[in-house]
Formats: C-alpha cells, structure tokens, sequence
C-alpha cells in the first residue's frame, strides 16, 4: 500500500512540481481543520488539522525560497 501511494505521490509531484503538492496539501488540512470545526465542534481535533497545514506550509516557504 505504501508504494503505490508513494508511486502516486512521485508521479503528481513530476507532473506539478513539489510546491504545489505541498501548497495543495495546506489547502486540505486547512479545509478539514474548517470542517471538523464547524460541523463536529471539536476544537481539539482542528487545532490538530491547523497544526498540521502551518507545518506543511512552513515546508512549503522554505522550498518555494
């Protein structure tokens, strides 16, 4: 399982570069951090997803510099 995902991962970063697999991955953890707040009410469980897309675009700062 692990490779295909792996192979998935190395076929969409050739086709669209590493900065925007990161940038479109901020953009899911932001919007599930959204999600779980507003329809679960769980602050905890979002805080997690927010933390999540400040590391992911941390990452992506230091690669598009």
């Amino acid at each position: 399982m692990q490779q295909n995902i792996a192979e998935d991962l190395e076929a969409m970063i050739d086709q669209h570069g590493l900065l925007h697999i990161l940038t479109g991955l901020d953009l899911v953890c932001s919007e599930k951090a959204e999600h779980i707040r507003v329809n679960w009410q769980d602050k905890k469980l979002a805080r997690q997803w927010d933390r999540h897309a400040n590391a992911i675009y941390t990452a992506s700062q230091k690669i598009s510099d």
